[in-house]
C-alpha cells in the first residue's frame, strides 16, 4: 500500500468528529438542565404566591396564607414560611379591591436561591431575580 493510499483512509474519522463536537453538546445539555431547574423553581414559587393571594382574598390570616403557600409550592417553601408580604388586608369594606401577595426573594432557603444561579460551562453565570407575586380581588 502506498503512502498516498494510507493518508486517504478514513478510519477513526467519526471518533475525531465526535471529539470535536462533544464539548458543544455537553454545554447545550447541561445548560438546558440548569435553566429547566430554575424555570421549574420559579413556576412553583409563583403558584405558591397565587395560592397565598387567593387565600388572602377570602380574608385568610397570615397563618392560613402561609400554610396554603407551603402546600402548593411543591416543596420549595419550608413549613411555617413567613417571608411574604401582602398589599392590603381584605375586610367588609374592601370587596373588589386587589390584594397582592409577594414572596421576598431574600427569605428563600439557600437551595432554592441556588437554583436561580444558572451556571452553564464556558459561559458567564446568569442570576435570575424573578418577581414572585400573585393578585386576586377581595371577596
Amino acid at each position: 500500500m502506498s503512502m498516498r493510499a494510507k493518508l486517504r483512509r478514513e478510519e477513526g474519522a467519526a471518533a475525531v468528529e465526535f471529539a470535536l463536537i462533544v464539548g458543544l453538546l455537553a454545554i447545550l445539555v447541561f445548560g438546558l438542565l440548569e435553566y429547566g431547574l430554575a424555570f421549574w423553581q420559579v413556576q412553583n414559587l409563583r403558584a405558591a404566591a397565587r395560592e397565598g393571594a387567593r387565600v388572602a382574598a377570602v380574608r385568610g390570616d397570615d397563618g392560613e396564607i402561609s400554610d396554603a403557600m407551603v402546600s402548593s409550592s411543591a416543596g420549595s417553601l419550608d413549613p411555617g414560611f413567613s417571608g411574604f408580604s401582602k398589599s392590603t388586608t381584605c375586610d367588609d369594606d374592601s370587596d373588589g379591591v386587589p390584594v397582592t401577595v409577594t414572596i421576598n426573594n431574600g427569605s428563600l432557603s439557600g437551595s432554592v436561591r441556588e437554583a436561580f444561579d444558572v451556571s452553564i460551562p464556558f459561559l458567564p453565570p446568569i442570576t435570575l431575580n424573578p418577581t414572585l407575586s400573585g393578585t386576586f380581588r377581595c371577596e
